[in-house]
């Protein structure tokens, strides 16, 4: 049996369709676990109506902790063999636990791509691996970005730890970095089984958790890098690693022309501040990136040129504000 856990926070509009996938599962083995994380929009009571309709689901009902929180509930709860993780604001296709079940094989864990739907697009999503070593297969999907969720994977319940309910970044990735400890095996399955539906607001961090966001992408670089030693028993000379800190510190500069709290000067000053941080002018020295957005940035805060970087997210924000006000008149023109 999988035994499917749903946090649940505050997604009415979307539970149903979320429960009504996992519910049409060509797989019907499933018990799905609703995780009602203090619902104030009515979430809990759909919660309990659904579960009235199908006697795979059982709810769980608990003060708001946060998602991690919820998916620990989840499974402590769970009774599968099997588990698998699906947001409310997600959902699957149908075949999607009987693939991963399929491709799990042998092995602890499966992977599967999944549809990003963002700003309108539908991006496919599928994972790529060389197939030399496990190290190499790793990093691939490290660098692809396919270990940073748990929605698009089947594990093994025994083996299972728990999600770190302090954090508020990282957290998914350090999961699968502690499971991927107690396993042998990584299987593909290379198909979008899922939709990952992500917010688009341009919504900026202020100052305080912009200052917590670095230290915990510094924990999750220093994590990643501990974990490839352990497996290759060599540094990661690739830049991959390296990428996904400068990915995170890359979007919070991005993020900069949003803030409606900073001054120009200040916000030039953030930029400024990381350009000067120790671990990230190391890290810096071998950064495998692959957005072009990325790699302009990341050579304008190389060189210091710190007006420049900025202009260049300046022009990027505007652009984006641009295709959200199309999306808002194609929106309008189609009721």
């Amino acid at each position: 049996m999988i035994s499917v856990i749903v946090p649940v926070y505050n997604r009415k509009e979307t539970l149903e369709r979320c429960v009504q996938s996992l519910r049409g599962q060509t797989y019907s083995d499933l018990e799905i676990i609703l995780v009602d994380d203090g619902s104030t929009d009515g979430s809990g009571a759909l919660c309990n109506a659904l579960a009235r309709e199908d006697v795979r689901i059982r709810v769980i009902h608990k003060e708001n902790g946060g998602v991690s929180s919820a998916r620990n509930a989840g499974m402590e709860a769970a009774k599968g063999e099997y588990l698998m993780f699906t947001d409310s604001d997600d959902y699957a296709e149908a075949q999607m636990a009987e693939k991963l079940l399929e491709g799990i094989g042998g092995d602890d864990i499966a992977i599967c791509g999944f549809h990003h739907h963002y700003q309108g697009r539908d991006i496919v999503r599928i994972p790529r691996v060389p197939g030399q070593s496990g190290e190499e297969n790793f990093l691939s999907l490290y660098g692809q970005g396919f270990m940073n969720m748990p929605w698009n994977k089947l594990y093994r319940r025994a083996l299972a730890g728990r999600f770190d309910e302090s954090l508020s970044l990282g957290e998914d990735l350090l999961f699968n970095l502690d499971y991927l400890r107690r396993t042998d095996g990584i299987s593909v399955v290379k198909e979008a089984l899922c939709h990952y539906i992500q917010d688009d607001t341009g919504a900026s961090l202020s100052s305080q958790k912009r200052a917590d966001r670095l230290q915990l992408a510094k924990r999750i670089w220093r994590e990643s890098r501990e974990f490839y030693r352990e497996l290759s028993g060599h540094e990661d000379e690739s830049g991959v690693i390296n990428a996904r800190l400068f990915q995170d510190v890359l979007d919070q500069v991005e993020a900069l022309p949003f803030d409606q709290e900073k001054t120009k000067q200040e916000k030039l000053a953030v930029i400024e501040g990381y350009c000067s941080d120790g671990e990230l002018l190391e890290a810096s020295e071998k950064v495998a990136l692959k957005a072009l957005d990325y790699k302009i940035i990341h050579f304008c805060m190389r060189r210091g040129w710190i007006r420049l970087a900025y202009g260049l997210c300046e022009l990027r924000a505007a652009l984006v504000r641009r295709r959200q006000k199309d999306g808002e008149q194609e929106q309008g023109h189609g009721q």
